[in-house]
């Protein structure tokens, strides 16, 4: 196979380290509950529509975490616009359950907890996040496993884009760390090694801006062979 055939291929489908835009919908396999989706239609269908979410595409970075790993390994070789179901067995999700990790507590040692101690509610100890399964005689019985763990999931996913050129790289990654401003109003320059962005008014003063814009610099210089210097313009008037 030639290098350009080659090339053609690696463009064509999904490969580990590529830029893609997934639709996905992830349920547990036994009840059919809504886990996480990206897709407006699903979340209204199952009851959990929150207007104050975004529904869109959302931009994975196969193999480097963005989504749980069985996820992303299934992403490999799918092409643009394609769809698949598959099942994510616990081990490769949220876990077995350990019953080392359900606990029975005395209730005095929980006076300091805040909220409701009732049975489903969720209470944090020492640092440690459990769901209560039972309360009476004096004692409170704490799951501290996973909500989804011993569960096998099902997912639903589309391959949307496989983003292959640089300038679409850094608008989604830009979109994904600072969503609430338009991504066409940030000024980009990409003229290797150095990548200037402007960034607009309106996002100044949004809360962990510095804090994006750092996880920012690091994600676009590994997006984009031969950035070495992200520079971030920022303009008061």
């Amino acid at each position: 196979m030639s290098e350009d055939t080659s090339a053609a291929v690696e463009q064509s489908a999904v490969q580990p380290s590529s830029y893609v835009l997934v639709d996905y919908t992830l349920k547990v396999k036994d009840t059919d509950e809504l886990v996480d989706t990206t897709v407006e239609e699903e979340a209204r269908k199952a009851g959990v529509y929150d207007a104050s979410k975004t529904y869109e595409p959302r931009l994975v970075v196969v193999g480097k975490g963005t989504m749980l790993k069985a996820v992303e390994d299934e992403l490999v070789g799918m092409k643009q616009s394609e769809k698949k179901t598959f099942e994510i067995p616990p081990e490769k999700a949220f876990g077995t359950r350990d019953p080392a990790k359900v606990r029975t507590i005395p209730y005095r040692r929980l006076k300091d907890v805040e909220g409701p101690l009732r049975v489903g509610s969720i209470i944090n100890i020492e640092g440690r996040e459990g769901v209560i399964r039972s309360v009476g005689s004096g004692r409170v019985q704490v799951d501290f496993n996973h909500y989804l763990a011993g569960k096998t999931l099902v997912c639903n996913v589309e391959v949307k884009s496989i983003l292959t050129d640089d300038v679409d790289k850094v608008k989604h990654l830009i979109h994904s760390r600072i969503p609430d401003v338009p991504v066409e109003k940030f000024e980009i320059k990409l003229a290797p090694p150095e990548l200037t962005i402007k960034i607009p008014e309106e996002a100044l003063l949004l809360p962990g801006l510095q804090v994006s814009k750092k996880a920012l610099s690091k994600e676009l210089k590994e997006a984009v062979k031969g950035v070495e210097r992200v520079v971030f313009l920022e303009e008061y008037v």
